[in-house]
């Protein structure tokens, strides 16, 4: 596939193999369902060509595809805009449910404003006077805080998940 995808593509190399997301029970089954395509991760040579696929996708089999850019999330990543753990932007369920991480306003954190009298706090920062309050288990406390007792949850789940990728990356 990697001899395919550079042939049909003028400039790019893939110096590593290219690898699917999930296992070949996973893609047996989107087969089955109908679905002509699934996810691969690869990786191509350069900054300027990496730009140039982001931008304008890749052909395969004589079909256009996009590409995005992989994003590789921990289990103690935090996603700022719907200010929960375990995840970034690409598998964020929560993508139009915003919440701020100081208040839990559905505003992104950046845009975050105080209305209190005196209050010095420029747009996107915390305030002395603001109450924190935790969107994730409701505490007193900003959303990102290692005191949330929903960030070990999160993190456990995150791991549980993992495990069973790799358990299927084993039946590969």
């Amino acid at each position: 596939m990697r001899q395919k995808l550079q042939a049909e593509n003028e400039g790019v190399v893939l110096p590593l193999a290219i690898n699917w997301i999930g296992g070949p029970k996973d893609v047996q089954k989107k087969k089955s369902e109908g679905k002509k395509a699934s996810s691969v991760v690869f990786v191509v040579k350069g900054s300027k060509m990496a730009k140039k696929v982001l931008k304008g996708g890749l052909r395969a089999a004589g079909v256009q595809y996009d590409v995005e850019k992989f994003m590789n999330a921990g289990p103690d990543s935090f996603w700022g805009v719907c200010s929960r753990w375990g995840h970034v932007e690409a598998k964020c369920g929560s993508l139009k449910m915003l919440a701020c991480m100081w208040c839990v306003g559905r505003h992104l954190t950046k845009d975050h404003k105080f209305n209190v009298v005196g209050c010095k706090a420029n747009a996107g920062q915390n305030c002395t006077q603001n109450v924190d309050k935790c969107v994730n288990c409701k505490g007193n406390h900003i959303a990102k805080a290692n005191c949330c007792a929903k960030k070990p949850e999160a993190i456990k789940k995150v791991r549980e998940e993992r495990r069973t990728w790799k358990e299927r990356e084993g039946e590969r």
